[in-house]
Formats: C-alpha cells, sequence, structure tokens
C-alpha cells in the first residue's frame, strides 16, 4: 500500500536493527532546514524487502548490520528488484575498502555514523536521488538505443552495457540480472582477434554489427555495435544487382553490335545500288520510285543510329572526341546533305558561318554533325514554305568563348504549352494518331543528350505560326585565326552585290556575308521592270537566283553578260543544279549549287578579287570526262551484293579494283599483285579482316600497304580494334561512297601525281 506524501516531503525507509540509531538518525533528519524528511523505520531484513514491496521510497539509508546479514547482501538484492529507490550505506565499521565494497553493491553513497550531520545526511540523500533520477534516464536511453553499447573504465571493465551490447555478443540469453562484468568481458575477448575489436563481425544467430569505439572522461572508453544485417544484405543484393546490370548492359551491347552488323550490311547493299541503278538510263516513273528506295533507306539508317547512340548514352558508353575540325566544313557537309530534302519540298536553304570565326576548333566534330543533322533536318520537316537557315557565330557567355549555333525556319512554330515535350525521348509536340509528320521522337532528345555531354546548352524560341529557332551553346576552342582569316572582314570593301530573287532565307545570308566582308546588297525581285531598277543601283556584281519565275530570266542574264560598251558585269547563278539552270546558255563567272554557304561566298570573294576580263564571247557549259585511274584497289568483301555495289561505283569513278570474297584470298592476292589500297571488310566467314590484316603486316607486300576497315559495326571500340590490328583507318557502312571516292583521289594524286594530273 503505497502512502501519500506532501509535495515538499521527502520520504525515507531506514533499514536498521538497532532502535536507538532509528531515534537518532531521524532527529538528525528533522534538523534540516527548509526541508520535511518523513522516516519509515524496518528492523529487519525482510520487513525492509517488504516496505519495498508495499510502497514507493525517495531513498532507503541501510545499515552496515542488519541481524545475521550485511546492509551490502541487502543492497544487492533490493537494488536489482527495485533499481528505482536509491540506496545509501550507513556504517559504523571503519574499513578502508568500505568505499569500494559500497559502490560494487550498488550503493549510490555512504556515511560513517559517528560523523553524521544533518547537512551532510541532507546533501547525500539529495544526490542519491539525483543520481539515480540520471541513472534512470541513461538506462532508459540505453535500453531504447538501437544501438549496442559498452562502456569500459580505464582498467578494461566493463561498468555499463545494455541489451543490444549483449544480444551482439551472444549473451543475451541469461536470466534478466544475471549478466556481470566477468561475462561482458568474457563475450568481448570472443569477438577480439590479436586483441583487438573487429570493425565488423558476425554473431552465432547470423546478425552482422559493425564496431565503433569511443573515448570517456577518466580514460575509459565506450564500445558500440551498429546492427548492420539489412544494410550487408541490401549491399549484396545492390553488387548482385549491379553485375546483372553490367552483364544486361553487355548483353545489350553484343545484341546492338550484332543487329548493327546485320541491319548495315543490307543497307549497304540497299543504297549503294541505287546509287549504282541512280546513274543509269530510268524514264521518270522510275526514277520517282529509286528515289523513294533511297529516302526510305537513309530513313530507317537514321533511326538505326540514333536507336545505336541512345543504348550508348543510357549505358554511360558515350565518349566525348577532342579533335581539330573545320565548323565551315560541317556545315557545308550536312546541308548539302540534307538540300534535296528541302529542294522537294519547294523550301530553302542556306548557312551563315561568321568569317570572323577561327578555321579550325577543337571539340567532338561527330556529335557536332549530329546535332547540325538533326535540328537542320527537324526544322525542314516541319516547315512547308519559306526556308531554313543555320547561322553559326562566336558569342561570350558567362565569361566564356562559346560556339552558337541557331537553326531558325518558317514552319508551323510550337505553343508554349507543348515546349516541355520536345527534348523528351520518343516524345513530339503532335503526339496524336493523325500527326502529319512521322518520327521516333529522338532526334531532339539526343541533341540535348550530346550537348549536356559537351557542357554546352541548348533551348528554342518559337512563335506559333510564324516559325521556331533553336539555339545550341559549345564551349569554343580556337586553335587561332589565320591571317586571310582576319583579312575576311575587309576583302570586299566598295563593292555593290544585287541579288535577283526574293527575301527569305538566301537573301538574309547572303547579306550577312556580305556586310561581314566590308560590301553592300540589295535585293530586287524578278520583273518586267528589274533591268531598270537594276541599272540605278549602280551593283558592281549581279548574283541571280534560279528559284526566281523563269519569265524573261534569259533576257536578263544575256543583257547583263553583253553590259555596255563591251565591258560584262560580274555575275553568278545560284540553281539547284546545271539541269535545273534552265535557259542558261551563256556561262556565269560562277554557277553555284544550293545549299547557298561559306564555301559559294568564298567562291564569289575570289572571283571578284580578280581583275575582270575583257569582253568577249562567254564559253557554253559542258561536261567534263571522267579521267581514267591508275590506283590499284584489292576490296575484301564476303557479301555479294555489297561487291556489286562496290565494283559499280568504283568503276563508275574510274577505277579498276579486284575483289577478295574472305581473308585468306585477300592474303593470296596481295602476295600476287601490288595494290595501292585495301579495303577490308572486318567481319568476314573463315578468316575476319582483322586476322587478315594482321597476317599481311607480316609479309613484305603488305609491310607499308594502306589498309582501310569496312565494318557494319559502329560501338565504341571498332575503330580502336582496327587500328590496332594494323589498319591506317575505318569506314562505318553503309559506306558514303563519296568520302570513300574522295579519300581513293587523294591516295592517287600522292601515289600518282604527275601521272594522275596528266590524265
Amino acid at each position: 500500500m503505497t502512502l501519500p506524501t506532501a509535495q515538499n516531503e521527502t520520504v525515507v525507509l531506514l533499514v536498521e536493527d538497532d532502535r536507538d540509531d532509528f531515534f537518532l538518525t531521524q532527529d538528525v533528519l528533522q534538523c534540516v532546514p527548509n526541508h520535511k524528511y518523513s522516516v519509515v523505520w524496518a528492523g529487519s531484513y525482510e520487513r525492509a524487502t517488504f516496505e519495498l514491496l508495499e510502497r514507493s521510497y525517495d531513498v532507503a539509508l541501510v545499515d552496515y548490520r542488519i541481524g545475521e546479514r550485511t546492509g551490502l547482501e541487502f543492497i544487492r538484492e533490493a537494488g536489482r528488484r527495485f533499481p528505482d529507490t536509491p540506496m545509501i550505506l550507513l556504517t559504523g565499521v571503519i574499513d578502508p575498502h568500505i568505499d569500494r565494497e559500497a559502490e560494487e553493491a550498488g550503493a549510490a553513497d555512504f556515511l560513517e555514523k559517528g560523523a553524521i550531520t544533518p547537512e551532510l545526511l541532507d546533501r547525500s540523500i539529495r544526490y542519491a536521488i539525483k543520481h539515480t533520477r540520471r541513472r534512470a534516464i541513461l538506462d532508459a536511453v540505453l535500453s531504447n538505443s538501437a544501438a549496442g553499447i559498452v562502456a569500459l573504465d580505464r582498467s578494461g571493465v566493463p561498468i555499463l552495457w545494455n541489451k543490444q551490447a549483449l544480444r551482439a555478443l551472444a549473451i543475451d540469453g541469461y536470466v534478466a540480472g544475471a549478466v556481470t562484468a566477468e561475462v561482458v568481458s568474457a563475450g568481448l575477448a570472443q569477438i577480439r582477434t590479436g586483441g583487438r575489436l573487429p570493425q565488423q563481425f558476425a554473431a552465432p544467430s547470423g546478425e552482422v554489427f559493425e564496431t565503433g569505439i569511443g573515448s570517456v572522461p577518466s580514460d575509459g572508453e565506450v564500445i558500440v555495435f551498429h546492427e548492420i544485417t539489412h544494410r550487408i544484405r541490401a549491399e549484396e543484393l545492390l553488387r548482385k544487382s549491379v553485375i546483372e546490370a553490367e552483364a544486361a548492359n553487355m548483353a545489350k551491347s553484343s545484341f546492338l553490335a550484332t543487329m548493327s552488323h546485320e541491319l548495315r550490311t543490307p543497307m549497304n547493299g540497299i543504297l549503294g545500288m541505287a546509287r549504282v541503278l541512280s546513274n543509269t538510263p530510268l524514264d521518270n516513273e522510275q526514277g520517282a520510285y529509286l528515289d523513294t528506295i533511297r529516302v526510305s533507306g537513309e530513313s530507317l539508317l537514321g533511326i538505326i543510329n540514333d536507336v545505336l547512340d541512345l543504348s550508348k548514352i543510357e549505358a554511360g558508353r558515350m565518349e566525348i572526341e577532342n579533335v581539330e575540325y573545320r565548323i565551315s566544313d560541317l556545315a557545308h557537309e550536312v546541308t548539302a546533305l540534307l538540300a534535296p530534302t528541302a529542294r522537294a519540298k519547294g523550301i530553302d536553304l542556306a548557312a551563315f558561318v561568321d568569317p570572323q570565326l577561327a578555321s579550325t576548333m577543337r571539340g567532338d566534330s561527330l556529335r557536332v554533325r549530329q546535332i547540325l543533322t538533326n535540328l537542320i533536318g527537324n526544322a525542314i520537316k516541319f516547315t512547308e514554305e519559306g526556308g531554313v537557315s543555320l547561322w553559326i557565330d562566336r558569342v561570350e557567355s558567362e565569361g566564356r568563348p562559346h560556339l552558337r549555333i541557331r537553326v531558325s525556319d518558317t514552319g508551323m512554330g510550337i505553343p508554349e504549352s507543348k515546349r516541355e515535350r520536345l527534348f523528351k525521348r520518343f516524345s513530339q509536340v503532335d503526339a496524336s494518331t493523325t500527326r502529319t509528320h512521322g518520327g521516333t521522337g529522338l532526334g531532339l532528345a539526343l541533341c540535348r543528350e550530346f550537348v549536356s555531354l559537351m557542357n554546352g546548352f541548348i533551348d528554342c524560341e518559337s512563335t506559333p505560326g510564324a516559325g521556331s529557332t533553336f539555339v545550341v551553346l559549345l564551349p569554343l576552342v580556337e586553335m587561332g585565326v589565320e591571317t586571310q582569316d582576319r583579312n575576311r572582314a575587309r576583302q570586299l570593301a566598295g563593292w555593290r552585290i544585287a541579288l535577283i530573287g526574293r527575301e527569305g532565307p538566301l537573301a538574309n545570308v547572303m547579306r550577312a556575308y556580305a556586310v561581314s566582308c566590308g560590301a553592300t546588297m540589295e535585293v530586287l525581285a524578278c520583273g518586267p521592270n528589274v533591268l531598270q531598277r537594276l541599272g540605278s543601283t549602280n551593283c558592281t556584281a549581279v548574283v541571280i537566283d534560279c528559284s526566281t519565275p523563269k519569265s524573261g530570266r534569259e533576257e536578263i542574264i544575256r543583257q547583263i553578260a553583253a553590259g555596255s560598251g563591251g565591258q560584262s558585269m560580274p555575275f553568278f547563278v545560284i540553281a539547284d543544279s546545271i539541269s535545273d539552270a534552265g535557259g542558261i546558255d551563256i556561262e556565269p563567272d560562277l554557277l553555284l549549287s544550293r545549299p547557298f554557304g561559306s564555301q559559294s561566298f568564298e567562291r564569289i570573294c575570289n572571283r571578284l578579287r580578280r581583275p575582270t576580263s575583257s569582253g568577249g564571247a562567254r564559253a557554253t557549259i559542258a561536261a567534263a570526262a571522267i579521267p581514267p585511274r591508275h590506283l590499284r584497289v584489292l576490296l575484301a568483301e564476303d557479301n555479294e551484293p555489297n561487291q556489286r555495289v562496290a565494283r559499280a561505283i568504283l568503276r563508275g569513278a574510274g577505277y579498276s579494283i579486284d575483289i577478295a570474297g574472305n581473308g585468306h584470298k585477300a592474303i593470296e592476292l596481295v602476295g600476287q599483285k601490288p595494290y595501292d589500297v585495301v579495303l577490308m571488310d572486318v567481319n568476314m566467314p573463315a578468316m575476319d579482316g582483322l586476322e587478315a590484316t594482321q597476317i599481311i603486316r607480316q609479309t613484305d607486300a603488305g609491310r607499308a600497304l594502306p589498309i582501310i576497315g569496312l565494318t557494319a559495326s559502329v560501338m565504341d571500340g571498332d575503330r580502336q580494334r582496327c587500328l590496332a590490328a594494323g589498319m591506317n583507318d575505318h569506314l562505318a557502312k553503309p559506306i558514303d561512297w563519296d568520302c570513300l571516292i574522295a579519300l581513293l583521289n587523294r591516295m592517287e594524286g600522292e601515289v600518282y601525281g604527275g601521272q594522275a594530273l596528266a590524265s
């Protein structure tokens, strides 16, 4: 039964077998100022235990002798059963070890009876109560801690631990209260290795623990055990997942490499044979069919390339190169490639590359080319009238020079609500089933990925119904500005150029080039009074756009060519091709083909800087015959359609070639005939091109022989494998025959210089 106490009253249990000592202690407590003590007497061991069972006491004062038993025994036993009641040992025994014995038994303090005063007893009781409460808080913290904790004194003896530590040390099966410092020490000894605690260990239960050690005051230390079984299992699962993911990536890469080869090999035959067939007599219907084959094949090849690039990026295998390249060459090649598509839609395509840009720069030319191709191709696809223009210049951004690429079109524009879908994979602005324009939705997504890999920026500015402009900023590393680059700004100073055509991408680009070189330009619409207006401009050169109406064009050209006083004015004609320049029976100073770009304007500049020739009959336009070539070519290729394509295209370019169907045959022919170059397919049966190249390199005839690898696989490392096998270069299938023929022509000049020029 618990008795009520006053708010400012401390209830004390006095365990004392001497009644006189009880009254004496009670009197001492009555003398404590400003505090009330209520004392309950227990004259025997059993009575004291009964009292603690019946009610809660703030503190227990225990005599050293309780009948036949000792107060130390009572403190040990009662301390385990009633840990919330602090106990103070009272002793009249003179013993130098009494303090250590009292502490080991669990007493909060001890007092010698002969020296007890009200102040001393009051202070001891207050300390014991505060100490016990703190110990209770500490026990609660330890009990609820997820970590196992063992505190050691300076001698390494455990003085404090919790149940989580006992579980880690595999001693949690002990009966409550039976664990001693010796038991905990033995548990620690079981996990030590060479006298040191391991950073990590596994308990017999299979649980894994991590060990941490920290210092405490008085040179002791605290050992902390963190149970990390779940973390270890998660890490193991993560490791397995990583291994499985890497295996899956390797499988995917292997699959892509195989599929790339299997898809590109027939594509090489399809596109190559379409090229061969286009050089044969065809009627209009057959030509249309052939164009369908070519366009469809190139479209399929673009999809294959996009999917392969996306897979490389996802696998983290896309590497950015840092090579020298000419941005003007890239712009010309990409616009020339896409010009037929623009021409088929009846829209214009032109490109401006700032003449003040350095001739060469460093970066990943392949990825820049892909960005240009995707952006310009996308602009052409979504433009039905007007045109597309490419603008490349240099700007400062965040204190650093950047290459700025802008692709502008006069298409339908992009609503603000749909801008967020622009750069998402497999997404299009018009995602409906009735959309007019097809596509995978990968082009812009790949542009964003490439730009990001090059630490650049891409964005779009658009006005619905008025067109869009895509802007790309890439860090610029120029390789120095040549003298001719610095002089471009004044090379046409004083020239006045008239463009007979219409406002649009071509006029805008030409005007920008003229201004950059110190000239002026005026656009004159083709019409009945164009010659009169031309005369009033005082122009010194004329450019005629053959996309203007043909009406009166022949007369304009004749009069400009004749000039006044027998002195003709320089004039230039821009047409899709020579055959499209219908009605031009007088040779202009230059006949330029679309798309108009830096190379076209450079040709105009070079012509205008030369003195004008005296009047006379201008020559008519004639086609030149293809000269025979001296370069001896061996093609090692097992695919029969590709053999026919290569033979037809290279013979059409003036070359004679021999064919080897596998690596063994290639080695044999190299030993029999003196070839100047070998085109070596990498993937062939019986012996592949890599092994054949290695064997050829060991022969006298093949030690210095140029060998160019041909492969339908375009995965990372293919070029390195070709070079490592001894090849001089590497071309991907489907083969860009124009590039290959240009390469062979250069080799022809290097090997047979004088003969090649003479023929």
